[in-house]
């Protein structure tokens, strides 16, 4: 990776509503230059969106849960009938596949413990195939994602 590329990325990752002209004088390149190289980043799959962070609290999400989820059996069918039922639900807002004690770990972030009972009783305990499920309660965030760390 070019040192373009990495002042590029971690511009972007860090801010990305960074003009081209803005972005042009970090990497010390033309406008049209960086132009084509961040749709380049774009195009080999290094960027893959653009979005703003939102503060779950300001949108009136002060409870965030994570969820280990054990399913009754592993098999293909199994583990793709509970992915595709994943999605269905945008109180989850992250599913991940995991080694270890759970099949999956989920990230919910709710109003307050009412709505979250509800997101449990709507959604959680409609996912198919779910043997167990065990919530864990974020009490504060230590460290808020900003972002993966660039090669150099």
């Amino acid at each position: 990776m070019q040192r373009a590329d990495i002042v590029l990325l971690e511009a972007l990752q860090n801010d990305s509503s960074r003009s081209i002209a803005q972005l042009a004088e970090l990497a010390g390149m033309s406008a049209s230059a960086c132009h084509r190289r961040v749709r380049a980043l774009e195009e080999q799959g290094l960027i893959s969106g653009y979005a703003a962070r939102l503060e779950p609290r300001a949108l009136g999400l002060a409870v965030e849960v994570f969820v280990e989820i054990t399913l009754t059996s592993q098999s293909r069918e199994a583990m793709d009938r509970f992915e595709r039922a994943v999605g269905d639900y945008e109180d989850i807002l992250e599913c991940h596949l995991m080694s270890g004690a759970a099949d999956y770990i989920l990230r919910v972030a709710a109003r307050d413990l009412d709505h979250y009972d509800a997101v449990h009783r709507d959604c959680l305990a409609r996912l198919p195939g779910v043997s167990s499920m065990r919530s864990s309660f974020s009490l504060r965030r230590i460290k808020r994602f900003a972002g993966y760390p660039i090669r150099r």
